[in-house]
């Protein structure tokens, strides 16, 4: 049975920086449940540039993270911060207890967001905020224009919400864009939750239904939102979380389940 998780970790996606979860630290709390939002590699508040960020530069990211208390911690990825979910549950069997996506990408076994866009649409054709993303002439970064982001990200929070959340994003360093990680029996054991967001845009619902699919021991809890929940619906992001981590599947038992929105 995994130990109840001392701390959260909290990881943003791409383009996102910590702030992305300033409204759902403080539910979290209110919920017994301590929680940090992790900085990465080129986000504005991290060190390292985002044109000088590498591959390695993330997962020596998660792995500090991970090792900055002898606790078991619970990973908590938003979009694109899921993959670094996999790897850090990979990489430290030990102390990761409990493992979150929020309309996150899920993919075991070395895959990437793109085989699961080949899947569901076919080799040549991408949906969501991918066809829109703008790349630096130099390859090293990418960026999303902010009415991009307001229609894609951030279109079930109130406009000025919205706008406010898309002028805060930052250019994506190409080397965490796509990370890839090779999975094993730990992994496969691990208890997961899935948040589907339903009214996404981005990740859209049939591509967080795949990734959801694709592991288990997923609990998959739907809520009524755009791409970024936590945003718009902070509340009741940590009320799933909170009710996951007390509920039988949390701890282990051996098949996947569905909650109610």
């Amino acid at each position: 049975m995994p130990p109840r998780p001392e701390r959260l970790i909290l990881i943003h996606g791409a383009w996102a920086g910590p702030w992305v979860w300033e409204a759902l630290i403080p539910e979290l709390a209110a919920f017994g449940l301590r929680a940090e939002a992790l900085a990465l590699p080129g986000d504005g508040t991290h060190p390292i540039a985002p044109e000088d960020a590498t591959e390695a530069d993330f997962h020596a990211c998660i792995a500090q993270a991970i090792d900055a208390s002898p606790g078991p911690v619970a990973l908590v990825g938003h979009s694109g911060g899921g993959m670094l979910v996999t790897a850090g549950a990979e990489a430290f069997p030990d102390k990761v207890s409990h493992a979150i996506w929020i309309a996150g990408m899920l993919i075991p076994d070395a895959r990437s967001f793109d085989d699961i866009q080949t899947q569901i649409m076919g080799p040549d054709t991408r949906f969501g905020v991918t066809p829109h993303v703008v790349q630096a002439a130099d390859g090293r970064t990418s960026t999303v224009p902010p009415d991009v982001a307001v229609t894609y990200f951030f279109h079930d929070a109130p406009p000025p919400v919205a706008r406010a959340a898309a002028a805060r994003l930052t250019p994506q360093p190409m080397a965490g864009h796509r990370l890839r990680t090779r999975t094993g029996q730990h992994f496969a054991a691990l208890p997961k939750l899935y948040i589907h967001a339903q009214d996404d845009r981005s990740v859209i619902p049939a591509a967080q239904t795949a990734m959801s699919n694709s592991s288990p021991h997923v609990t998959v809890a739907g809520i009524a939102s755009g791409h970024v929940p936590q945003l718009s619906q902070p509340l009741r992001v940590a009320q799933i979380i909170a009710d996951w981590l007390s509920s039988s599947s949390a701890m282990g038992d051996t098949v996947n389940h569905n909650l109610r929105a």
